[in-house]
C-alpha cells in the first residue's frame, strides 16, 4: 500500500471517529438530558447503534467484492447514516443552537456516508474490472479528427462499437449453446431404458449385426471412449464411415452399455447438419 493509499484511509478515519464521536455524545447527552435515562443506558444505546451501523458497513464493503447483490446491506447503511444525521439535528434543535449547530451536528455523519458509499462504488467497479464485465474504453481519435472530420471519426468510433458488440454476441452465443448441447446430452445419456413389464412378452433385440461383426468390420470402435457422450460417438463413427443407421445403432448400445433408439442416432446425426 503506498503513500497516497495511507493518506486516503488516514482521512477517511478522521472522518468516520468524527461521526462517530459526534453521534455517540450526541445520542447519549439527549438521551440523559431529555428522556432521563441512565448515563449507562445512553451510552449503551448510542455505542449499539453505531455498532450496528458500523458492522452493516463492513457487510456492504464485502457484497461489494463478490458478485452477489448487496442492494440490502447498502440501503441499511445509508438509512442508518439518516436516523443518525436526523437525531443530531434533533438534538442541535433542542439545544437551541439554530441552523448552524444544526447542521454541524448533522453533517458529519452525512460526509461519512458519502465517502463510504464512493467507496463501495470503487470496490465494485474493480472487482467487475478483475472479472471483464467493464466494457473497454473506446481509441482515443483526438480534437483534430472530430474537428476536421467529425463524420469518418463517428463512422469508425460507430465500427468499433459494432465489432465489439458482434465479438460479445459471439462469445455469449457459442457459450450458450455449447450449455444447451451438454445439457441435451446429459439428459440423453441419463434417460433409462424403458422395458416391457410384461413377463411373457420376449425380449426385444436389434435385428442388426452381432457386435463381433461390428468389431470386425470396424477395428476402431473397441477404441471409443464408453464416456463419451452419445452424440460425439455418433458423430465419430459416421467419421469413420460408418453409414448404416442399423450398424450405429448396435454399435453405440455396445459402447455406452445401453440400448439406444435409431430416433437418438438420427437427432444427433440432424443437429450436426449429417442428414
Amino acid at each position: 500500500m503506498n503513500k497516497m493509499k495511507y493518506a486516503q484511509w488516514a482521512g477517511f478515519g478522521v472522518v468516520l471517529i468524527v461521526a462517530l464521536g459526534i453521534s455517540w455524545f450526541s445520542m447519549g447527552t439527549m438521551a440523559m438530558d431529555f428522556f432521563h435515562l441512565p448515563a449507562w443506558i445512553a451510552y449503551a444505546v448510542s455505542v449499539a447503534f453505531d455498532g450496528a451501523a458500523i458492522y452493516v458497513a463492513v457487510l456492504s464493503s464485502e457484497y461489494a467484492k463478490t458478485e452477489d447483490s448487496g442492494l440490502m446491506p447498502r440501503l441499511v447503511t445509508m438509512g442508518m447514516v439518516g436516523v443518525s444525521a436526523w437525531l443530531n439535528f434533533q438534538h442541535a434543535s433542542l439545544m437551541g443552537l439554530g441552523l448552524a449547530g444544526q447542521v454541524f451536528f448533522a453533517a458529519p455523519p452525512v460526509i461519512a456516508g458519502i465517502l463510504f458509499e464512493l467507496f463501495l462504488k470503487f470496490e465494485n467497479r474493480k472487482e467487475l474490472r478483475k472479472r471483464g464485465k467493464v466494457a473497454k474504453s473506446l481509441p482515443v481519435f483526438g480534437k483534430a479528427a472530430w474537428t476536421r472530420y467529425p463524420t469518418k471519426t463517428f463512422k469508425a468510433a460507430s465500427k468499433v462499437v459494432l465489432h465489439r458488440l458482434n465479438e460479445v454476441m459471439k462469445t455469449e452465443t457459442q457459450t450458450l449453446d455449447d450449455v444447451y448441447q451438454e445439457d441435451k446430452t446429459i439428459i440423453e445419456d441419463k434417460t433409462p431404458v424403458k422395458t416391457e413389464q410384461k413377463t411373457a412378452a420376449p425380449k426385444k433385440t436389434l435385428k442388426t449385426k452381432t457386435a463381433k461383426e461390428l468389431s470386425s468390420e470396424y477395428p476402431d470402435i473397441d477404441q471409443i471412449d464408453a464416456d463419451l457422450s452419445i452424440n460425439k460417438i455418433v458423430l465419430t463413427l459416421w467419421g469413420g464411415g460408418m453409414r448404416d443407421r442399423d450398424d450405429l445403432v448396435a454399435t453405440v448400445s455396445k459402447v455406452k452399455g445401453i440400448e439406444v433408439t435409431k430416433n437418438t442416432v438420427n437427432r444427433s446425426l440432424s443437429r450436426a447438419g449429417l442428414v
